[in-house]
């Protein structure tokens, strides 16, 4: 064959070489247009799921009926297998759907693996949402039972849900829980997954949700141990407390004691400290806030009047829930006693600094 005849062929072969495979191209289905969407959910808040309709697929592609009697031959099934590997579909948006809105279905092929499909795009209209229902401001106020607990300024809420259901199953809280106090206006929140729970029912909050309770009914501790209109009287109380609690006995006999009582420190602390551990020195049961203590130094001599120093020990006795009425007069009958005492392994000072990092301060 001469030069020129050769390169005609060639050129002939090229030819029909990129007929085929331009023919193949032109003749693969564009997957866009096999992709179905469902839309679920309420209006503004809906989903989108997407199935390939694959029976129609297949039968445009493969000329294979799935719901036909023939069994698929062994290369249908291997086509089949490549088409599935090479398939990739997006959707540009899938969660917080309105009905109008426009979704874009993006379908990748790797067009290496099968020449039966190809990739596309097309774009689809949401539509078929629901309706939402809504749960307002002004119903949760009217239904929603909210008591206030404890100190002011560490207060706590109680909320009793007498919502109609199945809205009587959802969980309030409020902003600021467990510092509340009397006079502060409180939001209800509806937390994240109780929100979830809501849509599964198909409601949604109204715009600017903020349901809205006064905190009241808190108990009052003191600010400042002079704040307490009768803080005398408590004063009294702690030191009646400690000379009973070391009373002489018998002093001028060989078998008595006699006690020495020093008044080193008083201090106040309105709150507990968050995170303290200062329970776990003490057994009283109390809420542990408006404490007002004395620390003591004290000697016990023993022998007689020419008695012998037997001991020393730092003693601390003090009030808890020290709770004022609208007069900032405490309730001398329902505060707490208690005490603390140091053996003289303590030092005065470490006990003093012990107390202060629990949160007190001194009254002077």
């Amino acid at each position: 064959m001469g030069r020129e005849k050769r390169k005609r062929f060639y050129q002939l072969l090229l030819v029909f070489s990129l007929g085929i495979i331009l023919g193949g191209c032109s003749s693969a289905k564009d997957l866009s247009e096999y992709i179905e969407l469902e839309f679920n959910g309420i209006d503004t808040k809906g989903t989108v799921d997407y199935y390939v309709d694959t029976e129609k697929l297949f039968k445009d592609t493969l000329d294979f009926d799935v719901n036909g009697s023939n069994q698929p031959d062994e290369k249908i099934v291997e086509e089949i297998d490549k088409m599935s590997e090479s398939i990739e579909v997006k959707i540009d948006k899938a969660e917080n759907l309105s009905n109008g809105d426009k979704v874009e279905i993006i379908a990748n092929v790797d067009e290496d693996k099968t020449k039966k499909i190809k990739s596309g795009k097309k774009t689809i209209e949401v539509k078929n949402l629901d309706e939402p229902k809504w749960l307002t401001n002004e119903e949760v106020e009217k239904k929603l039972v909210v008591n206030f607990i404890g100190i002011s300024g560490r207060g706590e809420v109680q909320i009793d849900n007498i919502l109609d259901s199945p809205l009587d199953q959802l969980e309030f809280t409020v902003e600021n829980d467990g510092k509340l106090k009397n006079g502060d206006k409180v939001n209800v929140v509806l937390p994240k997954d109780e929100e979830g729970q809501l849509l599964q029912e198909g409601y949604l909050v109204e715009q600017d949700f903020a349901p809205t309770f006064e905190v009241k009914g808190l108990s009052i501790v003191a600010e400042k141990a002079t704040d307490i209109s009768n803080l005398e009287d408590i004063k009294r109380m702690i030191d009646e407390k400690v000379k009973r609690d070391y009373q002489d006995f018998d002093p001028d006999e060989i078998w008595g004691s006699k006690y020495e009582i020093k008044e080193e420190k008083m201090l106040y602390r309105q709150f507990e400290n968050e995170n303290s551990n200062s329970d776990e020195v003490f057994s009283w049961d109390s809420s542990n806030n408006g404490n007002l203590i004395k620390i003591f130094s004290v000697k016990e001599f023993i022998g007689g009047a020419e008695g012998e120093l037997n001991d020393r020990f730092t003693v601390v006795i003090g009030y808890s829930d020290i709770i004022l009425n609208e007069e900032s007069e405490a309730n001398l009958a329902e505060m707490k006693e208690f005490k603390d005492e140091k053996d003289d392994t303590y030092s005065l000072e470490s006990v003093i600094k012990m107390y202060e990092a629990y949160g007190y301060t001194e009254v002077k």
